[in-house]
């Protein structure tokens, strides 16, 4: 009986390590570079939980760029966005309502999806 006891412990114990992984795996820091004829870009995009039962999260996306214009590159401007996503554990999906924004999650691979390729650093 205690054996049995025993392993129910520890089988929840992982279940609930589990749980806890998948839903913080998500909450960080990701960046991309990207370059074409018409700008250089950097771009930031830093997730941190809002409310976890919910499935609610903070995204901020900080964007440094230079424009080209006719052959020259001009000085760099940057950008920030906030806004509030939701996190679709079938899909994969950090969704934003308001403007239909959607991150696409790889969280093996430590990367999101949103345009380009993100790569977490932290």
């Amino acid at each position: 009986m205690k054996t049995l006891k025993m392993l129910i412990l520890i089988g929840c114990t992982f279940i609930i390590v589990a749980c806890n992984k998948t839903a913080g795996t998500i909450s960080g820091v990701y960046v991309t570079a990207f370059k074409n004829e018409y700008s250089i870009a950097n771009d930031t995009l830093i997730i941190e939980a809002y409310n976890l039962e919910a499935g609610t999260y903070h995204v901020i996306r900080r964007s440094g760029y230079h424009r080209i214009r006719e052959g020259k590159v001009l000085p760099k401007e940057f950008d920030t966005k906030k806004w509030v996503a939701t996190y679709n554990q079938e899909k994969q999906v950090l969704q934003e309502t308001e403007l239909g924004r959607q991150i696409y999650v790889n969280a093996d691979k430590g990367s999101l999806s949103f345009g380009a390729t993100y790569q977490k650093i932290k």
